[in-house]
């Protein structure tokens, strides 16, 4: 089993798991993590949740400021 937290995409979208790896990320938290759509940006909705280790996706890094006004300003 591993830890995970739940990334969604869209305000109502479906929840995603993804391994956050020594990173300590609280709900509410942006991240950029790769999807099989590519590199996408989301925001933790599910804080630390055990899952079997077949549906897990490592995220890239954490998102930062800069990143979040460039999000916003659709860049």
């Amino acid at each position: 089993m591993y830890t995970v937290v739940g990334v969604r995409f869209k305000k109502a979208g479906k929840i995603y798991y993804f391994d956050p790896g020594d990173f300590i990320i609280p709900v509410g938290e942006f991240v950029i993590v790769e999807t099989a759509r590519g590199i996408e940006y989301g925001k933790v909705v599910v804080a630390n949740k055990q899952v079997d280790e077949n549906d897990v996706v490592l995220p890239l890094k954490k998102s930062d400021p800069r990143r979040e006004r460039k999000r916003q300003m659709g860049r």
